[in-house]
């Protein structure tokens, strides 16, 4: 593939908006670095050692010659890689709906995995720090992790954040770049036992990647900007349909510089725009110093080279594009990270691999992280409020992700601890452990449809399991994976009878299981952020089922198709959040969720015909008091007279009684030390996985 620079005519007409002097020029001619596949994402540098993540593998390059890089050796297996950390050879690598994993590259030429941590959400920015690794994971925040033991990390404690993409940690300060917000929350990391937010500061547009060199703080922007105009750019179909220059829309694509001498409160110091590019699904931004040059990824836009002597007034230098020929009108393939050595950026190009970029005045900077946090060993005792819940935890390390209740026995899903069958005791009376699920030590969902149990069990794939009978888990059925050796089977949801929704996280599959043990593919769909259980949990009329294909649309499957089951409806106006949901009510209706409000749905519902908006009822206050925040924005469930909505993000829970179904009352509103997931009934009374706070039963 040929790679031009920045001053080739045409992108420099069409894509920079400043005019450079020839004293300007940074970049020279790139060329491929051999041996790493083309969905390159991530890149770090630790001494003459580079790492590259790509599609599901870790390559190790020795670049003692920078411009001629020697591949040392690779790891596979690791599902999307999307950052990597290093640390004495150990590498941290966050993969999205894959977790983190920890890679032990002490011997480079033979890397191997030590572990697979089963983080709260999507793992994207990752940093490590001594015995503790940092871990974003978007609007849930910041997990802490404890990695003295890399066969078997633990989880310490978490964070809220807005939306954390990317983190840095430096002398006991941790920076989280927050994406949909705008800010970067600041956070007193030096002690395990007093994890603190310090600050909340606003950046010029969506935020990501952050990073640290003496006493200042450059934090990456991109789409879109707070209602400024900015110069310069495209204008693209996105743009147009998500808000012009006059709002933002689509801009935002720049630098801001702050000035962290108080590294508790960091005060704005300057800023750099980039000319704006605004194109859907590859959104992530990484800037690395070397010296007075600052070199940022800017996903579609390329790689800039910004002059930041002058912390004041930095300015761009030069810029370096990978055109894509399949997308002449995109400045660039998407680069999502960039790492410096002496001579040389090299540059992640999902879609074309890395590429080294030569570049006389670059000079590598190493990165000193300081003194270490404090009292890895802690974990955060994660209290409940004794007067409302029964409480049971597993005598593993995981969390509680799932519940299924039948009858009087609770069938709990803790992750890495694996499933665990709960008996709940005489007159409502607590929760007693009756059996574990043996031969599958991680299990990440769980479903029950009349005497058959569902599983989700990572690399087991999904199990199917007999309930009656002597033996309290008799396997009938294994889907071992979905479409490869890499997937993790992490959500699992029976329709009606015959027919199984299995998702790795990315997207869902329909298979027709009437014939067990056999599975029959049947259909796949949707995408991330649709990640995590947004599939209705029941159908309303024994043949539709819904999915909230977040942020996207709605879609309904009618399972009684002929000659097959297929998508019958999808909304194009009417979205649900990643924060709602679809739950089966009562008399075939279907409850769907949004912020304080909800809506009730008949089978197959879309868009009404004029294209107008769904008409939703409001909820009764769950946190009077608050402001925006007094309302409850959740997945729904419901036993067909009250109904419970669960927050993950906001760890909280509210209950309504919905006996009239135009007027509910609440019930009763939580909040919770946990991520509380999708909720069930047991005699009226709520079930509640909530994370490492463990199960719950309402008293």
């Amino acid at each position: 593939m040929k790679i031009q620079v920045s001053l080739v005519i045409s992108f420099a007409v069409a894509f920079l908006a400043v005019a450079k002097a020839e004293d300007d020029k940074v970049f020279g001619e790139a060329f491929r670095v051999e041996g790493i596949g083309d969905k390159a994402m991530a890149l770090c540098l630790e001494g003459d050692t580079l790492y590259a993540g790509a599609g599901s593998r870790v390559s190790v390059y020795d670049i003692s010659k920078p411009l001629a890089p020697r591949k040392l050796g690779e790891v596979d297996g690791l599902g999307g890689v999307r950052q990597i950390a290093v640390q004495k050879g150990m590498a941290y690598v966050s993969t999205r709906e894959y977790g983190l994993w920890i890679v032990d590259a002490t011997r480079p030429q033979a890397p191997r995995v030590r572990s697979r941590f089963d983080c709260c959400e999507l793992a994207t920015g990752v940093d490590v720090a001594g015995d503790v690794c940092f871990l974003g994971q978007r609007q849930n925040g910041v997990e802490f992790i404890d990695v003295s033991d890399p066969d078997h990390p633990r989880h310490i404690a978490m964070r809220k954040t807005d939306e954390s993409q990317s983190i840095v940690y430096r002398d006991g300060w941790l920076y989280s770049g927050d994406w949909g917000s705008g800010y970067v929350t600041v956070f007193d990391a030096r002690d395990m036992t007093a994890i603190r937010q310090t600050d909340h500061v606003e950046l010029y547009g969506y935020g990501d990647g952050v990073w640290l060199q003496g006493t200042y703080l450059y934090a990456a922007t991109g789409h879109h900007a707070k209602h400024r105009k900015v110069s310069g750019g495209v204008m693209t179909a996105e743009m147009k349909r998500f808000g012009g220059p006059a709002d933002g829309g689509g801009m935002g694509h720049g630098l801001d510089i702050f000035d962290v001498a108080d590294p508790a409160h960091p005060k704005h110091v300057g800023r750099v725009d980039y000319p704006p590019f605004y194109a859907r699904g590859l959104d992530m931004w990484t800037p690395r110093t070397s010296g007075n040059l600052l070199f940022a990824a800017q996903t579609h836009n390329g790689v800039f080279a910004v002059d930041i002597a002058d912390k004041t007034r930095p300015r761009t230098l030069d810029r370096w594009v990978s055109p894509n020929p399949k997308r002449p009108e995109w400045p660039s393939d998407c680069v999502g990270s960039v790492a410096v050595a002496d001579g040389v950026v090299y540059a992640a190009v999902n879609g074309a691999g890395v590429f080294a970029i030569p570049c006389p005045r670059a000079k590598a900077e190493p990165f000193d992280r300081g003194a270490p946090p404090k009292n890895a060993p802690y974990r955060e005792p994660y209290a409940v409020d004794a007067s409302a819940w029964h409480v049971w935890k597993p005598r593993d390390v995981g969390q509680a992700r799932g519940v299924a209740v039948r009858g009087d026995v609770v069938y709990a899903a803790c992750g890495d601890a694996g499933l665990y069958v709960l008996q709940i005791l005489p007159n409502n009376g607590g929760l007693k452990e009756l059996a574990k699920l043996p031969g599958h030590d991680k299990v990440f969902d769980v479903k029950v449809d009349g005497n058959r149990l569902y599983t989700a069990e990572g690399h087991d794939g999904f199990g199917v399991y007999e309930l009656d009978g002597e033996a309290p888990f008799k396997e009938v059925a294994r889907l071992p994976k979905i479409s490869g050796e890499k997937d993790l089977a992490l959500v699992v949801q029976p329709a009606v009878p015959g027919w199984l929704f299995c998702s790795d996280r990315r997207g869902i599959e329909l298979y027709d299981i009437r014939a067990l043990p056999a599975f029959k593919h049947v259909l796949h769909s949707g995408s991330c952020p649709g990640w995590d259980k947004y599939l209705a949990d029941a159908s309303p009329d024994g043949r539709h089922f819904a999915f909230n294909n977040a942020h996207a649309s709605v879609k309904w499957f009618d399972l009684a198709a002929v000659p097959a089951p297929r998508q019958s409806v999808e909304t194009l106006v009417n979205r649900l959040s990643l924060s709602s949901g679809i739950c089966t009510f009562r008399d075939g209706l279907s409850i769907a969720s949004a912020r304080g409000s909800y809506m009730l749905l008949r089978p197959g519902e879309g868009d009404p015909a004029d294209g107008s908006p769904w008409t939703f009822f409001k909820l009764p206050a769950a946190f009077p008091g608050e402001g925006r925040g007094d309302a409850i924005n959740g997945i729904p469930r419901s036993d067909g007279k009250r109904v419970v909505f669960t927050s993950r993000i906001e760890r909280r829970a509210a209950l309504y009684d919905f006996t009239d179904a135009e007027h509910p009352t609440l019930m009763n509103a939580w909040k919770f030390s946990g991520n509380p997931d999708i909720a069930d009934f047991h005699a009226g009374k709520v079930v509640i996985p909530c994370g490492y706070a463990g199960v719950l039963l309402q008293k």
